[in-house]
């Protein structure tokens, strides 16, 4: 690991800091600029480590500067409501893709940071939580993880697991709370079928 690449992974450590740091703010605009400061720190992480020797690394750079513009859509599409069209997600879509297409290193896990970002795109912008964690989970972070073992991104490592591990045990709790909840109603049932058999 040479000087750069070690560069790169502590901005890349910083980025994640502040991503943590963002799930304890509930205002919007906190945690927008608490996700700004961190893909840009992200932005930096990859810059360095494609110094460092991977050039497949500026795939993950570009993506997250997409992700900054794309972060500033969404938060000024709460007032103004045309930037809310599909038409400006589409266009982050094609940006996406072109910037893929121009940071392609002629190693096919340069693509998955672009596949990830595409499909965050759509589920982020149908404003659905629900759909945003499913789209996470089985595309999002999968992709980034991939990548981030292929660029030996530690902190994006991280990062990914612990995304994904957080929506499993999210969708674990809301099962289990799903039962708890059903359970009085079955035992009001079973008491009301007893009495029946016994009147």
């Amino acid at each position: 690991m040479n000087t750069l690449t070690i560069i790169g992974q502590i901005f890349g450590f910083a980025a994640m800091a502040l991503i943590v740091w963002s799930f304890q703010f509930k205002d919007n605009k906190k945690l927008f600029l608490l996700q700004v400061g961190s893909c840009t720190l992200f932005v930096l992480h990859y810059l360095f480590l494609g110094l460092g020797g991977d050039p497949a690394a500026y795939s993950g750079m570009a993506q997250n500067f997409v992700g900054l513009a794309f972060r500033a859509v969404l938060l000024l599409g709460e007032k103004h409501k045309k930037l809310n069209s599909t038409l400006v997600m589409a266009i982050f879509c094609a940006i996406m893709a072109v910037l893929g297409a121009l940071t392609y290193s002629g190693n096919p896990v340069a693509l998955l940071p672009v596949v990830g970002n595409i499909i965050c795109v759509g589920a982020l912008w149908t404003r659905d939580a629900n759909l945003i964690r499913f789209g996470q989970l089985i595309a999002v972070s999968p992709c980034w993880l991939a990548y981030n073992v292929f660029m030996l991104s530690i902190a994006g490592i991280l990062l990914e697991s612990f995304n994904i591990i957080s929506i499993i045990v999210y969708y674990i709790r809301r099962l289990i709370n799903k039962k708890r909840a059903q359970e009085p109603q079955e035992k009001l049932q079973e008491e009301a079928e007893e009495k029946e058999l016994t009147s």
